[in-house]
């Protein structure tokens, strides 16, 4: 039986054996909850007392925990915080402390958070699963939100039905080394102080099932670098890959743009260009670097193909898969090592891109036709994985079109001027530089259209764009959004930036004006209009304010770049915040009442083994 900690009213324990919970059908006479009746964020929600599991020695196996920190155990320890004691187990960075299975004892819907020790330096990293799963779900405590105090943060996992069940947890370890012994890994610090438990009534349960099947409220796009997890991680396996989507499970998210590369560097099996692999080299400009090109070695001699894995669980669980290509990847700074190396921009300098004075830039140009067909050959080749649309990344390392000899000597025959004499914003000259990528996408529609027909498919494979902030800096850039939407050349298109250079540091879309114009350009098309909102590690209360108004203005969705493990992803209250985003009416009723406060403090430790925290030891 789970040990409960006796705590204090603000934290009643109602059972210390077997938990009962809501059972699959409603109660007679119970009133059920309507999705409408509550605002379901995270276990808020919820009516019951919750139960607080916080004896976490009593792990399976045993021996699995010590009372020391012992290389491939983990380190038990005990506490007693603010209504809470128990036994916190810990595991540092060369403890790689193995798997271990909890018996929670409930059975029926329950909501499911784990407290973290919030102290450990960098934060704490967390794997934890049902037993019946297969793929573990990575809980992160945010590196923002840790307090200088000693404290215990809560992480809110999931609800789920927990009956003859058991929770799993692992912490994660990256061979960085041979061998087994100390510096043969990196592990994510990892520890676990409680579980917390919430038991669902009948009502409720009717209530999530309810909402779970909703369609209405799927408008969140999602965008994943297929790219930091192997950096940091060295993914070997296909369950690796499958965390990063996991956490889009039951929630408002539709769509997956899952990166597949840049320039003639992909991220999948590819007939055409290279993958990250980097063979030949020995010596890496950063660890990650090594890091990354090992997890492609160690994923291609098995066979696995991430962008294949990827797709297929995106589509198991309900997500539609955009595969999303950097369209100025062809070459980086040289200490980018994965995108250093471009055979086409390496042995193809007539098609590098020119500056005003002619010289040439760091760039493949989407002016010459060859380019574009060896792009457009690439996108085809995705096509044909099976995915619901491709993506064009304009928002990295612009421009792609400049003032390439074709160009100029077009401008000069068409209106007697040589628009490198021209003011650099002069319309005719943006008008006419903008046909090249306008040209580009009808090329790209009609190879999709046919792509489609190859394969049988009844719908069409939609093209979505990453652009930039306004009319203006699209067409500084080259991209004519008003022709791409008047011509039907683009299905989605995502504004990376309420702010001029694709500034991603700072809250976006605060003014709801700033979207005036791409909803004006949307409206009464086909075309959808998705805002990309930053920074990447906005509050909940950031998210929910500005969604609110955007929603009122007319926007109907909302874009997540790199909605990754440790930056969107953290199971605090931002994520939970965030995954519910599409439910507009929910949103839009906070906002009307106040908009609340949706996190929490950690909670305040007293002790820590025999450290007593009241004892003050200044220095």
């Amino acid at each position: 039986m789970p040990f409960c900690t006796p705590l204090t009213a603000r934290r009643r324990v109602y059972h210390c054996g077997r938990l009962g919970g809501a059972s699959r059908n409603l109660l007679n006479g119970e009133r059920a909850l309507t999705t409408n009746s509550a605002d379901m964020f995270a276990d808020t929600w919820l009516t019951a007392e919750p139960v607080y599991l916080t004896d976490m020695g009593r792990c399976e196996p045993a021996e699995a925990a010590s009372d020391w920190a012992v290389r491939g155990r983990w380190r038990k320890l005990d506490y007693e915080a603010e209504g809470l004691s128990g036994v916190m187990l810990l595991a540092g960075p060369e403890q790689t402390a193995p798997e271990i299975r909890y018996d929670l004892g409930a059975s029926g819907w329950h909501s499911i958070s784990v407290g973290v020790y919030t102290r450990m330096e960098p934060p704490v990293d967390l794997l934890v699963r049902m037993d019946d799963e297969e793929t573990f779900s990575r809980l992160s405590y945010p590196a923002g939100d840790r307090p200088r105090e000693e404290g215990i943060g809560e992480l809110f996992w999931k609800v789920a039905d927990m009956t003859d069940r058991k929770l799993v947890v692992r912490q994660i370890a990256v061979r960085v080394g041979e061998g087994e012994g100390p510096g043969a890994h990196r592990c994510m610090n990892a520890s676990i102080a409680y579980v917390k438990l919430t038991a669902l009534s009948d009502g409720e349960v009717h209530a999530l099932l309810e909402d779970r099947q909703r369609t209405d409220t799927r408008r969140l796009f999602a965008h994943n670098d297929a790219h930091g997890f192997h950096f940091s991680l060295r993914v070997t396996t296909a369950e690796q890959i499958r965390r990063e989507i996991e956490p889009f499970r039951d929630s408002d998210f539709s769509r997956l743009y899952w990166e597949s590369g840049g320039g003639d560097n992909v991220y999948y099996f590819s007939k055409i260009a290279s993958i990250p692999t980097n063979d030949s080299v020995t010596a890496f400009p950063r660890h990650g670097d090594r890091m990354h090109a090992e997890s492609w070695r160690a994923l291609r001699d098995q066979g696995i193909d991430p962008f294949r894995v990827a797709l297929d669980y995106a589509h198991e669980i309900g997500l539609e898969f955009h595969a999303s290509w950097r369209v100025a990847g062809f070459h980086a700074p040289p200490m980018d090592l994965e995108n250093s190396k471009s055979p086409l921009y390496r042995f193809r300098p007539d098609l590098r891109g020119a500056d005003r004075r002619g010289n040439p830039t760091p760039r493949i140009s989407f002016t010459y036709p060859e380019t574009r067909r060896f792009v457009i050959s690439l996108l085809r080749e995705m096509a044909e994985y099976g995915v619901d649309g491709v993506c064009l990344l304009y928002n990295r390392r612009p421009p792609v079109v400049e003032y390439e000899p074709p160009l100029v000597d077009g401008f000069r025959k068409e209106y007697g001027l040589d628009p490198r004499g021209l003011d650099e914003d002069d319309a005719r000259w943006l008008s006419y530089r903008a046909r090249v990528l306008t040209q580009f996408h009808r090329e790209i529609r009609k190879s999709m259209d046919e792509a489609a027909e190859a394969m049988g498919r009844g719908e069409r494979i939609e093209v979505s764009a990453v652009v930039m902030s306004s009319e203006k800096e699209n067409l500084q850039n080259g991209l004519d959004l008003r022709e791409w939407v008047g011509e039907g050349l683009v299905d989605t298109i995502i504004p990376h930036s309420s702010a001029p250079n694709l500034d991603s540091m700072v809250e976006t879309w605060v003014e709801t004006r700033d979207a005036e114009w791409f909803l004006s350009l949307t409206r009464g098309t086909p075309c959808k209009l998705a805002l990309n909102l930053m920074p990447r590690d906005s509050s909940a209360e950031s998210y929910r304010r500005r969604a609110a108004a955007l929603y009122g203005a007319g926007v109907e969705h909302f874009f997540f770049w790199d909605c990754v493990h440790g930056s969107r992803i953290t199971n605090a209250p931002n994520w939970s915040a965030l995954k519910r985003l599409g439910h507009a009416g929910e949103v839009r009723s906070w906002a009307e009442s106040g908009g609340r406060g949706l996190g929490s403090a950690p909670t305040a430790l007293k002790r820590l083994g025999d450290w007593d925290l009241s004892y003050v030891t200044p220095g």
